[in-house]
């Protein structure tokens, strides 16, 4: 390998695909309130608009609380949110993020969970290399720590949780049985947790044809310890295995608003793939792509630009497909991850005719972006119309492991950036939780805005905030605001899974 190529590689965990059937199973718990003598870090987020409900986001304290079962029974009993009224119909739900310190407890972790939750609060969880929670982003991997997200969902919410298992791939995105789980809504919102060896894209591509107009979508890839072939996702009180992918619908009134914002920026001019193979990019504009590798580093890297992919590597960005002109916000950065002169491989599959630009990691350019997109965000709410606005209730943050202070050298710049998006009057009030992945789950931009729907991609070096908004203001009433089980296969469609 030349001294050139060789220092465009950077270290990458690729996402890798399994054959996996699903499995739905659903369950709501009530959140119950507890006393502790450990003061836990956690905010409240307090809904206007005459709303009641209100959303809890704490973190564990490990210098207090090291062992597993310890923290997670504090942080549950110490996060006091409002039980869900479950004669009116209410429901609660509930998100458990997990750093990698305590991975080999996830089952006992989210059993003792699910235990304090209780019956009427859905509760899903997910290992990551750190967490975000009570107003802390802990993205050390090396801290043990976890952060709970919690509230109360409406009467005129409907919620359902998904599980693909280990067993059998899932449907193509053209079933019915995607269908069925969108349960004739016209842009439903899901939010999934997966491990690498889920079939992710497979799944995404079904849950975007779930809606009459589409899906959003967001959420996460789990981050295994190296080597532990144990769970990382569950649902409820049960830890699923390695393979898994869960997920949580939300319909009726309640739904997502989703933005991704990037973490790299483009150098050098964007290129026409003409001749690939599998995750191989053979030929750029008719020329060997190692050739063009090479032009991009010798003749449009600035030293700047150079010390950088020094440090983290050069990167690809593959334009999304669909786009009718494309921008810089508009790639898809994947990895470099080797090469088979005069090919470059990268962590995705590559086809002929897809446009693809050069990339670096960017501290200054990640948060311009995230500035823009939260801007951005907050001006279409304002404009849509309070119909289709929403009330934001709580946020999740899924920052990929490259970005918190790895990136900005310092913590808390998502964080704060994604407090934004809730609109609270204090942002010390907002309630956000989340993790740090191995992939980002959302779309290009903005989704959920005024009822817009995008496709749904797999992201890396990115931050998505998803926030979980309640349109009861809006005219549309919801086909169903029941908490129950998904049959996957759907009603009609039972062959399709063959």
């Amino acid at each position: 390998m030349t001294p050139r190529l060789a220092i465009v590689l950077a270290w990458s965990a690729p996402w890798l695909v399994g054959s996996f059937s699903p499995i739905a199973l659903l369950t709501a718990n009530p959140l119950t309130k507890g006393t502790s003598k450990r003061p836990i870090k956690s905010v409240l987020c307090a809904v206007g608009g005459g709303n009641t409900n209100t959303w809890r986001s704490a973190i564990s304290n490990p210098a207090e609380k090291p062992d597993a079962i310890d923290a997670v029974r504090d942080l549950c009993t110490s996060t006091p949110c409002r039980s869900p009224d479950v004669s009116q119909g209410e429901k609660g739900l509930a998100f458990l993020f997990v750093s990698q310190k305590y991975a080999d407890s996830i089952p006992d972790i989210v059993e003792t969970a699910h235990e304090i939750l209780g019956e009427d609060t859905t509760l899903l969880s997910v290992v990551g290399g750190g967490v975000v929670g009570g107003g802390v982003e802990s993205d050390d991997p090396t801290v043990p720590a976890m952060s709970l997200l919690c509230g109360v969902l409406p009467s005129s919410a409907g919620v359902e949780v998904f599980m693909f298992g280990p067993d059998e791939a899932p449907p193509p995105a053209s079933s019915k049985a995607w269908k069925a789980i969108g349960r004739n809504q016209d842009v439903p919102s899901y939010i999934v947790f997966a491990d690498p060896w889920s079939p992710i894209q497979k799944i995404l591509d079904g849950l975007d044809s779930c809606g009459v107009n589409g899906a959003v979508v967001a959420g996460g890839i789990s981050v295994p310890t190296f080597g532990d072939e144990g769970p990382t996702v569950a649902i409820n009180g049960k830890a699923y295995p390695r393979g898994t992918a869960v997920g949580v619908g939300l319909s009726g009134t309640v739904g997502l608003q989703a933005v991704v914002a990037q973490g790299c920026r483009a150098v050098g001019p964007a290129f026409g793939v003409t001749e690939a193979d599998g995750n191989m990019i053979v030929e750029l504009e008719g020329k060997p792509a190692t050739e063009i590798l090479s032009t991009i580093t010798t003749n449009y890297l600035s030293d700047e630009d150079t010390a950088l992919v020094e440090t983290s590597g050069l990167l690809c960005g593959l334009a999304a497909p669909g786009m009718s002109s494309v921008t810089d916000g508009d790639y898809l950065v994947r990895q470099i991850m080797g090469f088979r002169v005069p090919a470059i491989m990268i962590g995705a599959e590559v086809r002929q005719g897809d446009i693809l630009r050069f990339h670096v990691r960017d501290a200054t350019a990640a948060r311009g972006d995230m500035q823009n997109m939260i801007g951005r965000a907050k001006t279409e709410r304002m404009f849509t119309g309070s119909e289709n606005a929403g009330v934001p209730l709580a946020a999740l943050q899924v920052s990929c492991v490259a970005r918190g202070r790895a990136l900005f050298g310092s913590p808390n710049f998502d964080l704060e950036s994604v407090k934004n998006l809730l609109g609270v009057q204090e942002p010390d009030h907002a309630a956000v939780g989340g993790f740090f992945a191995n992939g980002e789950i959302g779309p290009v931009g903005i989704a959920g805005v005024g009822i817009n729907a995008k496709q749904t991609h797999m992201h890396g070096f990115t931050t998505v905030a998803a926030t979980i908004c309640d349109f009861r203001s809006a005219d549309s009433t919801p086909s169903s605001t029941d908490t129950r089980t998904s049959d996957m296969r759907g009603e009609d469609d039972l062959s399709a899974w063959e």
